[in-house]
């Protein structure tokens, strides 16, 4: 049962920036680029220590949402994705119907059932054509085939948003 303090907490929305991508996409214009793995290993320690130190000045807050965009926030492993939610979790009150939602590349979307481990239950999969001529054009890294291979291990782990 929650308290009633938890009941009368203002709402707020987390926004979880990742800024890597394997490639940047011709259209982009967002703060996205190519990391290799220590960089990635190095950001998502940096993140967590940022989440621990920002959260105090939130207790009288409740997190209704929570949004991982980017960059391509798929190109982190699910491990580091699951740290990051757990110390989300630790330090902030997340309501527990929140929207926890992550944007996906087909091309880089390998695990879909760490992301339900890690709390997610929202996925956005950026498919941007259905037209694999279209998506060379726009310097995407996926093919339709690989957005419906992804899209049946979604289904397949219980996402319905």
């Amino acid at each position: 049962m929650r308290s009633c303090r938890y009941l009368s907490l203002k709402k707020i929305s987390l926004y979880v920036h990742i800024p890597f991508c394997e490639r940047k996409c011709l259209y982009c214009d967002f703060l996205s680029f190519y990391a290799d793995e220590s960089v990635r290993k190095d950001y998502v320690s940096a993140l967590i220590r940022q989440i621990e130190r920002s959260s105090e000045d939130y207790r009288d807050f409740k997190v209704v949402s929570i949004f991982f965009g980017g960059g391509t926030p798929s190109v982190l492993k699910g491990e580091q994705i699951c740290a990051i939610s757990d110390a989300i979790r630790d330090r902030f009150n997340v309501d527990n119907s929140a929207e926890f939602t992550i944007e996906v590349n087909p091309g880089t979307a390998y695990d879909p059932a760490a992301y339900k481990n890690a709390g997610i239950n929202r996925i956005s999969i950026g498919l941007q054509s259905a037209d694999d001529n279209e998506l060379k054009k726009l310097g995407r890294i996926h093919s339709l085939r690989d957005f419906e291979i992804l899209y049946e291990q979604v289904l397949s782990n219980d996402f319905e948003n």
